[in-house]
């Protein structure tokens, strides 16, 4: 009973740490779940380490939004991505870019429109036009 038991808690750990792994070209992704901020709603944060990475070296950083798009299309709610890992590691071959690291911060879902609306527009709206943008973001 115990080892039927060990079985499937492994398997089940195997399969969900399967299942968050993501797919790079280069280099590879540490995801930070559940990242808390003071002022932002909790989100995932990517974390894109170069090939080669050695923690002993200072590394530029790139901060980028929208971190659920940037490295795997596979992962992703419309199968599409933005290429970051493979344009980064060419361009790092290639002496174009200075090596980095890449740090994905994921929008907030339903936030991300007033996460990324400019303050000074956003003030210029009607009261009715704030209150239904508030309206949009919330459930």
């Amino acid at each position: 009973m115990k080892k039927e038991f060990l079985f499937i808690a492994v398997l089940g750990l195997s399969i969900m740490s399967f299942a968050q792994e993501l797919h790079v070209a280069s280099g590879k992704v540490q995801r930070f779940e559940n990242f808390a901020s003071k002022y932002v709603v909790t989100r995932n944060i990517d974390v894109w380490l170069p090939d080669h990475y050695s923690a002993k070296k200072k590394y530029a950083v790139l901060y980028m939004h929208d971190g659920q798009m940037l490295f795997d299309s596979t992962s992703t709610w419309n199968h599409q991505e933005w290429g970051v890992d493979e344009t980064a590691g060419m361009l790092m071959k290639k002496k174009k870019l200075r090596c980095c690291i890449i740090v994905g911060i994921w929008n907030g879902g339903k936030l991300r429109h007033s996460e990324y609306f400019p303050q000074k527009p956003f003030e210029s709206l009607s009261k009715e036009e704030r209150d239904e943008i508030y309206k949009s973001t919330r459930n």
